[in-house]
């Protein structure tokens, strides 16, 4: 009896150190395939990395465009040429806004206009047009020559009427483009239908004097229907009307150059297009807009020209996010002056637009560290407790705000790897930022960054404290 309980024994005991050995051995088996599996991964890491994304590397039709195109070289007979069409431009648009006749409720009159779009306070028409009145073939030729009344040549025409919430400089701020950057930036926050664009030559400049002041020919192409481009003349700026109000203006209209390529082997029309826009501070709080514009796609297809036109109509919407835009740009503005230039741009070079690697930067390397007591800059709430309120660096003072004293908004800057390519980011701002940033003057921030001081940060901090005394006052 005891010699099978012994031999029992020996047996479970053989079987278990079997076991043992068998789990042993599958552990030294994992152990090894996780290291062997460790060591290519560590060594496939590095060339991974160093491989470039394939999509980087492919230049899109419209960047290839843009580097097809060359910078203007204009006589100055070219360029008095320029400032006096637009002149006149000017004046014909101002004399047609006047002879418009408008109901009592301030809409056109339905039986010349009809309302194709709508937005918060905007409202597009389109004009009808008879069989007769269609655009001739010498309607393109008459713009490109720089023909003063495009009305007269029968072309598709949009109006658009109605108000902004803001004032007049803050609209204005958000029109004027000194930059290819700028513009991009403004195309991406707005989104106006404008897939890429580029300045080709600056006849004038604005000017601590008049800084809302610009005349430049640009580049513009739309991915309609139907891709087109457009080069055309841009002018903005400020002007008195008959009852001695100032009138911000933004006039686009369609010029050709014999420097300038066109693309149709891209499968690119060169389209003709004359808009004007006129903005007025009608009440403290509310701009009125203005818009009219002519169009000419040299096509003869009518379903595809007023597909074209409702695309178009649709994209005048984006007016109503103007004073968003410039609200945008202030505070770009606002932490480029508290960073400086080169904290603020990427480590590549950077011209005076905002770049993503710049803003990452501030919302990284600008961190204050977090000490006990520290508290919200807006509310003095403190942080942790029983409510762990978790801390948030604002990205314009770098000071810890709570969650309820931030907000996040929409930033548009340039892409440090891509030139061509603008990145929007949210980030994080205190609210005590957002009602300084929404209450500095346009005006002044745009002859700050004309005169590229420093010292203007704390100036128009200062401007803006004293304008928050007096109003209290």
């Amino acid at each position: 009896m005891s010699r099978l309980r012994c031999t029992s024994f020996a047996s479970l005991c053989r079987r278990r150190l079997h076991s043992l050995t068998c789990l042993h051995l599958q552990r030294d088996f994992f152990d090894i395939s996780v290291g062997f599996f460790r060591d290519c991964y560590s060594r496939e890491t590095p060339q991974q990395t160093t491989i470039p994304d394939p999509a980087e590397l492919v230049m899109s039709k419209d960047d290839l465009m843009v580097q097809a195109l060359p910078r203007l070289q204009l006589s100055s007979l070219d360029m008095k040429a320029i400032l006096e069409l637009s002149v006149s431009m000017l004046e014909t648009n101002l004399t047609q806004q006047k002879e418009l006749r408008l109901t009592k409720d301030g809409f056109p009159d339905s039986r010349t206009w009809r309302e194709v779009q709508r937005k918060e306070g905007i409202r597009v028409f389109k004009e009808f047009q008879s069989q007769n009145s269609l655009p001739s073939g010498d309607s393109a030729t008459c713009m490109r020559a720089g023909f003063a009344h495009p009305e007269e040549s029968g072309m598709p025409s949009l109006l658009m009427l109605g108000t902004i919430a803001g004032n007049l400089n803050d609209v204005m701020y958000a029109s004027i483009a000194t930059s290819t950057d700028s513009m991009r930036a403004r195309s991406k926050f707005i989104q106006d239908g404008v897939v890429n664009s580029k300045v080709l030559c600056c006849v004038e400049s604005p000017s601590s004097d008049d800084p809302f002041h610009t005349l430049n020919v640009t580049w513009r192409y739309y991915s309609l229907s139907e891709p087109r481009d457009y080069t055309c003349i841009e002018a903005t700026g400020l002007v008195p009307n008959d009852y001695g109000e100032l009138v911000g203006f933004h006039l686009v209209h369609s010029l050709g150059f014999a420097q300038l390529p066109v693309f149709k082997s891209h499968g690119v029309e060169r389209a003709n297009m004359s808009v004007c826009s006129f903005f007025r501070q009608k009440t403290p709080t509310l701009v009125e807009c203005y818009t009219r514009g002519y169009f000419d796609f040299h096509s003869t297809n009518e379903m595809l020209n007023n597909i074209s036109l409702h695309t178009i109509s649709t994209q005048w919407l984006s007016m109503a996010r103007y004073v968003e835009c410039a609200q945008m740009k202030k505070l770009v503005w606002w932490m480029r002056m508290r960073t400086g230039r080169d904290s603020f741009a990427s480590s590549s070079q950077s011209s005076s637009s905002t770049s993503s690697g710049g803003i990452a930067m501030i919302g990284q390397n600008s961190r204050p560290r977090i000490q006990s007591g520290s508290r919200c800059r807006v509310c003095s709430r403190s942080f942790g407790g029983f409510l762990r309120t978790s801390p948030r660096a604002c990205a314009c003072c770098a000071e810890w705000v709570c969650k309820r004293c931030c907000v996040k908004k929409q930033v548009c800057v340039m892409s440090s790897h891509n030139r061509s390519k603008v990145n929007d980011k949210k980030l994080i701002f205190c609210a005590q930022c957002i009602a300084e940033g929404s209450k500095s003057d346009a005006a002044l921030i745009l002859r700050e960054e004309l005169m590229g001081t420093r010292t203007s940060y704390s100036s128009t901090r200062r401007t803006t404290s004293t304008m928050e005394t007096l109003e209290t006052e």
